[in-house]
């Protein structure tokens, strides 16, 4: 029988009580041997959140992943310094500099490609790097403390400093690691900065990453954190040259894009830490939260990337290095159209968009909840899951389509398979002096949409840029049916046989009231042409029973607007119907 090694969270870290530091380093070692231990084949599970105990149940059924696997309890770090004493001996550390912040996510991409698991540089008794070597012997292979300061020469590459400790780690560890990493995978995710402007201070290591980088080191990814603005020092590293962070940014960019000769799309897992960088947010930068969102997926987007949008929140998804192993069936089979009703002009109709699932993190928390939903299955509902994100969580896609009511429809969700800005695809791109990206593009959106049946796009970003021609021709080649984008305002058009349509409004999101969100929706509406009979409403993690209640409100608020909630493919084809008759409003 095999065997499947079993951590509680909240039991685990019981002993390092409110030292957020313990916590931290006790964490992100075990996370790092837990992506080490499950490369090959599942061996260790974190219950961390109520959805892992879900997903472990769902993925121990009858001819799952985990059928006939014997748990095994670790029930503290001490225990677990026991247990793999002999491996994390045999594999040695990599100890990080707490001065240079980058040195944690450098460490973790060391831990993906040579073993060596990461500590903080601290000798101190009680220290998770003093614990770790008095119980297994194990020692400081590569110690990364004091290594980067930013002057002279970056160490072992003859290359002269950016200006930046920060980045000069990143250039380092580019040089020395990156042809040894997954090409087509990096991670972008807060690096090891404290909470606290006078102390090492970890408060929310969901937020903080920690549990995500598992999966990075079984793929072997190289991860990194900088920032995408060359117009203002980062909060970071005030003192580097301006633009140092960018210029890193887009070399790092540049050369993974170079390993795939430009045929790929590559995914980023990760999104910018507005929570604790770049942005107004605490003062700690010009730019507004969702402006330096939209400006990160620029950048990206111009070197072929996309985003599984791990954001701010709901950041945390642990286990991905064991999920990922669950295989799939090689295609799926979607919710197919009713019978086309009767097109009638008199009606407003509604398709709500269903998201936001563009995050791994966000998609894997949220599905159980919806499940147990008592609405569900009552409405039709345009549920918007990114299908890329079936590579991090394959169990999800396959439970997912196990259990569909007659009301769910899936389609992709924020730009296809993976959250990208399309208008970067096309030269000139800005950011880079690289060649189009669309046919990667249209070559990746069709494996998934194939592989899972899908024929929509629920919502094109292109953040302060507009859909054009060249874009709707080519996602066309892989959205038969509809595309919902961000270029508010502009007309409905029909490019082959797909309906291309801008979104109305967003209007609900955690912590929004049904009726709040109505009002929102009107308020939309009587912005638009009078004329206009049709509306699509963006949703972001908001619940079946909340989306039975706001087409309530609506229906009360507006009788004589005659609202009618119809399935995508339905929407779609009387918004055709519609354009014929010179309806494009």
């Amino acid at each position: 029988m095999k065997t499947l090694y079993i951590i509680d969270d909240k039991e685990y870290l019981a002993p390092c009580g409110d030292d957020t530091v313990l916590r931290y380093d006790t964490m992100k070692f075990t996370v790092a041997l837990q992506g080490l231990l499950n490369r090959n084949e599942p061996k260790m599970f974190i219950l961390w959140q109520d959805a892992d105990a879900f997903w472990l149940e769902y993925m121990s059924r009858p001819g799952k992943l985990l059928d006939g696997y014997e748990h095994i309890k670790i029930g503290s770090f001490d225990e677990l310094l026991r247990l793999f004493a002999d491996k994390i001996r045999s594999l040695g550390l990599v100890a990080w500099d707490y001065n240079v912040p980058a040195t944690m996510n450098v460490a973790t991409t060391v831990c993906g490609v040579e073993g060596l698991l990461p500590v903080r540089g601290d000798n101190s008794p009680g220290s998770v790097q003093s614990k770790v070597s008095e119980a297994t012997g194990a020692r400081v292979k590569l110690d990364l403390r004091g290594m980067f300061t930013g002057r002279g020469t970056i160490p072992g590459t003859g290359r002269p400093s950016s200006g930046s400790a920060k980045c000069d780690a990143y250039l380092w560890a580019l040089d020395k690691y990156l042809d040894k990493t997954d090409p087509k995978l990096m991670f972008y995710t807060l690096d090891g900065i404290s909470w606290a402007e006078d102390r090492p201070y970890y408060p929310d290591l969901g937020n903080a990453f920690v549990y995500n980088h598992d999966y990075a080191v079984a793929r072997r990814a190289f991860v990194f954190d900088v920032s995408s603005y060359d117009d203002e020092l980062p909060c970071d590293d005030p003192g580097q040259p301006l633009g140092t962070d960018y210029a890193t940014m887009k070399e790092i960019l540049r050369r993974q894009y170079e390993r795939t000769g430009g045929r790929e799309m590559i995914t980023i897992c990760g999104f910018n830490p507005w929570q604790r960088k770049y942005t107004t947010h605490g003062g700690r930068g010009k730019h507004g939260g969702v402006e330096a969102e939209w400006r990160f997926t620029e950048v990206i987007s111009a070197y072929n990337f996309i985003k599984d949008a791990d954001a701010y929140g709901y950041c945390g998804l642990a286990n991905a290095s064991l999920c990922r192993h669950y295989k799939l069936k090689d295609r799926y089979e979607n919710r197919k159209p009713r019978p086309t009703a009767e097109y009638d002009p008199d009606k407003t109709y509604i398709l709500f968009y269903v998201g936001d699932y563009d995050a791994a993190a966000w998609t894997y928390r949220f599905v159980p909840q919806w499940y147990r939903d008592k609405n569900l299955g009552k409405n039709p509902l345009m549920w918007c899951f990114n299908p890329n994100l079936s590579d991090r969580i394959p169990h999800v896609f396959d439970f997912i389509y196990e259990n569909y009511t007659q009301n769910d429809y899936f389609q992709a969700g924020d730009s296809g398979a993976g959250y990208n800005n399309p208008r970067l695809l096309y030269p000139p791109r800005v950011h880079s002096d690289l060649p189009s990206g669309a046919e990667a593009y249209v070559k990746h959106n069709k494996h998934y949409f194939d592989k899972f049946d899908l024929h929509i796009v629920g919502f094109v970003i292109n953040g302060v840029y507009s859909i054009d021609e060249a874009q709707m021709a080519d996602i066309a080649r892989f959205a038969d049916v509809g595309v919902g984008h961000n270029s508010y305002g502009h007309p409905t058009k029909v490019v082959g046989n797909t309906v291309f349509m801008p979104h109305t409004a967003d209007i609900s999101a955690p912590g929004t009231t049904p009726d709040d969100a109505a009002k929102v929706a009107l308020a939309h509406i009587d912005l638009c042409d009078k004329r206009k009979k049709f509306h699509i409403f963006r949703t972001i993690l908001t619940s079946p029973t909340a989306h039975d209640e706001i087409l309530a409100a609506l229906r009360r608020a507006r009788p004589e607007a005659n609202f009618e909630l119809v399935d995508p493919y339905t929407f779609f084809e009387f918004a055709k119907i519609a354009v014929s008759r010179g309806l494009t409003y």
